[in-house]
């Protein structure tokens, strides 16, 4: 990938992993969807949107750390399921309303966030 190209890339990432942000808004009802990672306290809040087969930001690892909390917002162009894997933690997407769903750090490790139909892998939470 070419070092232009790459840049925004990179930023992205740092920002999924707390250490800047990458945000095209500041929306709290959700109501906009966000590529960046804000943080409250012990509580992060990730906005992620789906377009068809598109997750946006795409998929990376977001830390948390054990105790904190993740806040998910995902809005979807289509009706689906978001699953969290390690968390226990399930919700209903209806199209174009975003769907919350906090996932608090219990249990160490590596979890994957994903919707079902189709199977799109949103983010990974690394629980350290």
């Amino acid at each position: 990938m070419p070092a232009f190209r790459a840049l925004p890339y990179a930023v992205c990432v740092l920002a999924l992993a707390g250490v800047t942000a990458c945000s095209s808004s500041s929306a709290t009802d959700g109501t906009a969807a966000a590529t960046g990672v804000s943080s409250t306290g012990s509580v992060k809040r990730l906005q992620v949107s789906v377009t068809g087969t598109t997750v946006t930001p795409a998929p990376a690892q977001v830390e948390l750390p054990v105790g904190s909390t993740l806040e998910l917002v995902v809005t979807s162009d289509h009706d689906d399921e978001l699953h969290a894997h390690g968390f226990d933690a399930e919700t209903e997407i209806k199209a174009g309303v975003p769907a919350t769903l906090r996932l608090t750090a219990t249990e160490p490790g590596s979890y994957e966030v994903e919707t079902h139909e189709p199977a799109l892998t949103l983010l990974t939470v690394a629980v350290r």
